[in-house]
C-alpha cells in the first residue's frame, strides 16, 4: 500500500501543482493520473518515487515503505543507447562491469521475453538499443523491471510510439498484473479497458487556482459522472444567482421607497425621519452582507481546445494526390516497396502498421512532393514537432511570423483560447509542453487556412479529455487529412481510409461508404 498526505507541490516560481493532497494505493488498483499538459502528472509520479527534483519544492509525507516501485519513466534514457539489450538487463548503470554472477539471470531473461511476448533470445541480440522499435523498448524497460521482486508498477506514458498489436499486448499486461499500478496515459481505449480509479489534476480559472479529484470505477464512468456533476454545479450556481438577485431586487425596492420617504417626511416630521434614518443605515448594512455572501461562483474549467477550422468551399473530386513510389529506404533498408496513395477532395486517410514499418519515412515523402503545389495549402505535423519549430522562438512568434499587428492580435486570441497564460505565450518553445506544441501546429493551420493536413500521430499528447475535442474539429475539417496514428479513437471516428504496411507492402484494409 502507498498512502500519501498533505502532499504539497510548487515550482520554484511559486506555482502550486498540488496543494494539501491525499491519496492511498492498494495492491491490485490500477490507477490512471489525467490532466492536460503541465499539470504535474510526472511530477507527482516521481514525487511519489522520492526522485531528486531540483525544480519543485515538495512538503507532506509519503509512506511507500513496503512496496518496491518498478518505474517505466516516459523517455527511454539515451545514455543507453549504443548498449545491448542484455548488457541493459544486467547492469544498474550504463557505465558498469557486467557481475560475472548476473549471467545466471540469463534463464531468467528467457522466460521474462517469453512473458512479454519477445523472442526469448531477444536480450540476447547483439542489436543496439537506439534501433530498436517504440514498442521494444517499452518491452525492454518492462523486462528489466521485472527481473527484480516489484510490488508497484509506476507507468509514465507507456503507450507512446507503441504500435496498435503492442497496444494491446499492453493492455492485457496491465489487466493481468497481479499487484498495484498507477500509470498516466493519453490513450482513452488503454484508459477505458485498464484503469479502475482516475485522479483527475487540473488549473482552472485561467490556471490561478489547482484542484484533484478522485473518481472509484471506470474511466467511462468517471466521464458520465464528471458531465453530470458539472450539469449538477452549474444548475445550482444558476439558481443562486438568480435567489441572490431577486433579494437584490427587492432590496433595492425598500431602499427606494425609504429613501423616498426620508426626503418627503424628515422636514415635516423629524422624529420619523430619524426612523426612517435607522432603517436605512439597517438596509446598507443588509445589502454590503449580501454582497459580502455573494453566490456560488463556479470554477473557470480547463477547456484546453477551444478553436475551430472556418468552413471553406472544396471541391470534392479534387486530387489532393496520386502518388507511386518503387520503393521507401531509410539508411538504405527497405521500409516499403510498390507504394500507391490516391486521396481526392476531403478523404481522411490514416496509416498503420508496426513499429519501424517505414510510416513516418513516408509521411514524410508524402508532404515533400505535395508542399509546393500552388493549388494546395499543406498544414504538416511531424512526429518530432521541433523539424518543424525553432525551440527558441515564443509561441507568438511561432504563430505572428509576419510580425504584423493584425497577426499578432489574432495569435494572442487563438492562444489564449488554447489556455496559454500571458507568460506562456511569449516564453521559449522549448520550455512548452509537448501538448501545448501540438496545439501550436493546430492553431497555425487554422490561421494559415489550410485545407490539406499531415499529420504523423496528432493525438499523442493531447489529453484525453482534449483528444475527443480534437476529433470533432478534424472531423468537422472540409480539406483532406493524410495521417500517421495508432490511436485507436481517431482512426474510428475520424478516418475515411485506412492503409496497413506489413511486410514491406502497403494495402487498404478499410474504406468507410
Amino acid at each position: 500500500m502507498l498512502t500519501v498526505k498533505n502532499l504539497t507541490i510548487t515550482n520554484h516560481l511559486g506555482k502550486t501543482l498540488l496543494d494539501h493532497f491525499d491519496m492511498v494505493l492498494n495492491d491490485k488498483d490500477k490507477m490512471a493520473i489525467i490532466g492536460e499538459e503541465g499539470n504535474g502528472k510526472s511530477t507527482l509520479m516521481k514525487a511519489l518515487l522520492g526522485m531528486e527534483l531540483s525544480y519543485v519544492n515538495i512538503s507532506g509525507r509519503i509512506d511507500r515503505t513496503h512496496e518496491n516501485i518498478g518505474y517505466l519513466s516516459q523517455v527511454f534514457d539515451p545514455s543507453w543507447n549504443q548498449s545491448t539489450p542484455y548488457e541493459y538487463c544486467l547492469k544498474e548503470n550504463v557505465n558498469d562491469i557486467i557481475a560475472p554472477e548476473k549471467y545466471n539471470e540469463l534463464q531468467k531473461i528467457k522466460e521474462l521475453c517469453i512473458k512479454l511476448h519477445l523472442p526469448s533470445d531477444f536480450a540476447e541480440r547483439e542489436t543496439l538499443i537506439q534501433h530498436l522499435s517504440g514498442g521494444e523498448k517499452v518491452k525492454l524497460q518492462l523486462l528489466k523491471i521485472l527481473m527484480e521482486p516489484v510490488t508497484m508498477l509506476f507507468l509514465d506514458e507507456p503507450t507512446n510510439d507503441l504500435d496498435l498489436s503492442t497496444l494491446e499486448w499492453l493492455e492485457n499486461f496491465m489487466i493481468e498484473y497481479e499487484h498495484g499500478i498507477l500509470f498516466i496515459s493519453h490513450d482513452e481505449t488503454l484508459l477505458e479497458r485498464c484503469a479502475t480509479d482516475i485522479l483527475l489534476l487540473e488549473q482552472v480559472n485561467k490556471k490561478t487556482k489547482v484542484r484533484h479529484s478522485f473518481y472509484h470505477g471506470s474511466y467511462f464512468s468517471f466521464l458520465e459522472t464528471r458531465q453530470r456533476s458539472i450539469e449538477r454545479e452549474e444548475q445550482l450556481a444558476h439558481k443562486e444567482k438568480q435567489e441572490y438577485l431577486e433579494k437584490q431586487r427587492k432590496l433595492n425596492d425598500i431602499m427606494n421607497s425609504v429613501h423616498h420617504y426620508q426626503n418627503t417626511i424628515t422636514r415635516q416630521n423629524p422624529a420619523k425621519g430619524r426612523l426612517l434614518k435607522k432603517k436605512m443605515h439597517s438596509l446598507k448594512s443588509m445589502e454590503k452582507r449580501y454582497e459580502k455572501e455573494g453566490y456560488t461562483k463556479l470554477d473557470t474549467l480547463e477547456e484546453a481546445i477551444d478553436v475551430y477550422f472556418d468552413p471553406f468551399d472544396w471541391n470534392k473530386q479534387k486530387i489532393i494526390c496520386d502518388l507511386h513510389y518503387d520503393s521507401i529506404h531509410a539508411d538504405e533498408r527497405l521500409l516499403i516497396q510498390d507504394v500507391n496513395l490516391f486521396v481526392k477532395g476531403n478523404e481522411k486517410v490514416v496509416i498503420i502498421g508496426d513499429n519501424g514499418c517505414g510510416k513516418t519515412t513516408l509521411l514524410r515523402k508524402i508532404y515533400e512532393d505535395l508542399k509546393d503545389r500552388n493549388d494546395l495549402k499543406i498544414g504538416y505535423m511531424p512526429q518530432n514537432y521541433i523539424e518543424k519549430i525553432n525551440p527558441d522562438d515564443s509561441p507568438l512568434s511561432f504563430l505572428a511570423f509576419e510580425k504584423t499587428s493584425e497577426q499578432i492580435t489574432q495569435a494572442r486570441t487563438m492562444l489564449g483560447r488554447m489556455k496559454f497564460t500571458r507568460d506562456e505565450m511569449v516564453q521559449k518553445i522549448q520550455e512548452c509542453s509537448e501538448g501545448q506544441k501540438a496545439k501550436l501546429f493546430l492553431i497555425r493551420f487554422i490561421m494559415e487556412k489550410c485545407n490539406v493536413l499531415i499529420l504523423d500521430e496528432p493525438t499523442r499528447n493531447l489529453s484525453p479529455l482534449s483528444n475527443p475535442i480534437l476529433r470533432n474539429i478534424l472531423n468537422d475539417f472540409d480539406g483532406a487529412i493524410i495521417s500517421v496514428s495508432h490511436d485507436r479513437k481517431y482512426i474510428d471516428e475520424v478516418c475515411d481510409k485506412v492503409y496497413k504496411i506489413k511486410n514491406n507492402q502497403m494495402m487498404l484494409i478499410q474504406e468507410k461508404k
